[in-house]
C-alpha cells in the first residue's frame, strides 16, 4: 500500500487525502446528529405514550362500565389507526379480551442503524376504574418504526448532500490546484531540457509567490550553470589547443633527434667502439624512438574526442576485416588463433572505429604466454540501443586492482613492454565521447575481456 501511494502524483494524494478526511469528518457529525434525533424522538414517543395511558382509560370507560364490547373493539380498532400506535388491547376482570393491532410498517432503516441508534418500541399498562372500582386493564404499544425510518431517510439525504459536496471540494481543489501547480510542471520540463545540454532554457515568473521565487532560483541556476560551462568550454578548447600545438612542436625534435642518433649510428658504424659507447648509442636511439611514439600517441589521444568522419551506421564487419588484413603478418609470427563474430553496426565515424579494433587487437596481441598458444577472441551483440563488443584473450590476465588504472594515460603495467601507455587511454577517451562506456572483465579460462559499448547504428 505504502509504495502504491508514495507513487502517486502530489496532487492525487492531496485530493484522496481531503477527500478522505471530508467524509469521515461529515459522516462523524451527520451520526452524531442521527443518535440526537433517535434520542429525542424516543423521549417525545415515551411522552406520546405517557399521555396516551392517561387519556385512553376515560374515554373508554363508558363502553367498559355498560359492557357494550361490540363498540369497544370499534373504538379500539380506530385508536391503532392513529401514529405510532401499534397495539391495543383490553382485559376485563373476568378475563375476557379484546385486541386491535395496526399492520407494520416496512423497515427501510438497516437493523444495525436501529440497533446503534436504540429506536426502541414502548409499552405500558394502564387500568380502566370508575367510582373506585376497576373494571379492567389497558396494554398499549407504541411503535418507533416511522422515526427510524425517517431518521434513516434524512441521513441517506444528508450523505448524498456530503457526497455533492465532497465532489465539489475535489473538483474545487483539483482546478485550483491543477492551475496553481502548473508552473510547477513547466519547472520540470526546464529542469529536463537544462539536463539535456540546452542550457539557454530559462522559464517566465508565474503562479504563487512561493513558485514564482523557485523559477527565479531556477533561471539563476540556469544562468550560472550556463556561464560555467562556456567558462568550462573555453578553457577546454586552450588547453586542448595548447595540448596539440605542444604535442605538434615537440613532435619535429623526436624526429630529428631519431634521425641525427640514426645518423650517427651509420657513421660510427665503421669503427671499433668500446661497449659503453655502442650501448649508449642504442639507448640514444631506442628513446628517441620511444619518443617519437609518445608524442605520436599523445596526438591521437588528443584527436580521439573529435569525430574524423562522418558519423552514421558503421560497417563494424568490413572495418574489422581491413585490420586483420593489416594485422595479418604479426598475427602469424604469434601464431595466434582469431575466432571472429559476425558485429552489429554502430553508430561512430569508421576512422574512429577502425582505431579502437586496432588498438584492442594489438594489446591482446601482446598478452602472450610462453608455452600456450595465444587466442584471440572478437565478438559484440545489440542489447536496449546499445552495442557491447568484446575483444578476449587467454593471456597473462590483468588483477582486478588494475583493470581501471590501465585506462588511464601512461599507465602500463610492465616497463618491458613496447607499448606507452597510451592505447587503452585512446579507446576510453573515444568510447566516452559518444556516450558509451568501457571496462575490462576476466576471461573464462584466464586472460583478460576488454568490453566496449556503442551506441548502435541500426536504423529504430
Amino acid at each position: 500500500m505504502l509504495p502504491t501511494w508514495a507513487r502517486l502524483p502530489f496532487l492525487a494524494r492531496l485530493l484522496v487525502t481531503a477527500s478522505i478526511a471530508l467524509l469521515v469528518a461529515g459522516s462523524a457529525m451527520l451520526l452524531v446528529s442521527a443518535r440526537q434525533e433517535a434520542r429525542d424522538a424516543q423521549s417525545d414517543l415515551a411522552a406520546e405514550l405517557a399521555n396516551e395511558l392517561e387519556t385512553l382509560p376515560a374515554a373508554l370507560a363508558e363502553m367498559v362500565v355498560i359492557g357494550d364490547f361490540a363498540t369497544l373493539q370499534q373504538a379500539l380498532d380506530r385508536f391503532v389507526s392513529r401514529p405510532h400506535v401499534f397495539r391495543v388491547g383490553y382485559r376485563d376482570q373476568a378475563g375476557a379480551r379484546l385486541h386491535s393491532e395496526d399492520a407494520a410498517l416496512p423497515s427501510r432503516a438497516p437493523h444495525w442503524f436501529v440497533a446503534a441508534l436504540e429506536f426502541r418500541d414502548l409499552s405500558g399498562q394502564a387500568r380502566v376504574s370508575v367510582g373506585g372500582r376497576v373494571y379492567g386493564e389497558l396494554d398499549l404499544v407504541m411503535t418507533a418504526q416511522a422515526q427510524a425510518n425517517r431518521a434513516w431517510t434524512r441521513l441517506l439525504h444528508h450523505l448524498a448532500i456530503l457526497l455533492l459536496a465532497v465532489a465539489l471540494d475535489f473538483f474545487g481543489i483539483w482546478l485550483v490546484l491543477r492551475n496553481g501547480l502548473a508552473p510547477l510542471k513547466r519547472l520540470e520540463q526546464g529542469t529536463d531540457a537544462l539536463a539535456r545540454g540546452h542550457l539557454d532554457t530559462r522559464l517566465e515568473s508565474e503562479g504563487s509567490p512561493e513558485l514564482r521565487h523557485l523559477i527565479v532560483a531556477f533561471n539563476r541556476m540556469a544562468e550560472a550553470t550556463q556561464s560555467a560551462q562556456e567558462n568550462l568550454a573555453r578553457s577546454n578548447a586552450e588547453l586542448q589547443r595548447f595540448a596539440e600545438i605542444a604535442a605538434h612542436h615537440l613532435q619535429e625534435p623526436a624526429r630529428r633527434l631519431a634521425s641525427y642518433a640514426e645518423r650517427l649510428s651509420g657513421q660510427l658504424s665503421g669503427l671499433q667502439l668500446d661497449e659503453d659507447t655502442r650501448l649508449s648509442l642504442e639507448f640514444i636511439q631506442q628513446q628517441a624512438k620511444r619518443q617519437q611514439a609518445l608524442v605520436r600517441d599523445v596526438q591521437r589521444y588528443l584527436a580521439a574526442g573529435q569525430a574524423r568522419g562522418e558519423r552514421g551506421a558503421a560497417d563494424s564487419n568490413a572495418l574489422l576485416q581491413k585490420v586483420l588484413a593489416g594485422l595479418h603478418g604479426r598475427i602469424e609470427q604469434l601464431g595466434a588463433r582469431l575466432v571472429v563474430e559476425a558485429l552489429p553496426r554502430v553508430d561512430l565515424d569508421a576512422p574512429r572505429l577502425a582505431e579502437l579494433f586496432a588498438l584492442l587487437l594489438e594489446n591482446a596481441l601482446r598478452q602472450g604466454q610462453p608455452g600456450r598458444p595465444l587466442e584471440i577472441a572478437v565478438r559484440g551483440r545489440a542489447r536496449n540501443g546499445m552495442v557491447i563488443c568484446q575483444v578476449a584473450d587467454n593471456g597473462a590476465g590483468i588483477a582486478p586492482e588494475y583493470r581501471e588504472r590501465v585506462f588511464r594515460v601512461f599507465e602500463r603495467l610492465s616497463s618491458a613492454g613496447s607499448g606507452t601507455g597510451v592505447g587503452l587511454a585512446i579507446v576510453r577517451r573515444t568510447v566516452e565521447s559518444v556516450g558509451g562506456r568501457v571496462w575490462i572483465e576476466e576471461t573464462p579460462g584466464g586472460g583478460c575481456t576488454v568490453n566496449f559499448e556503442l551506441p548502435t547504428g541500426e536504423a529504430t
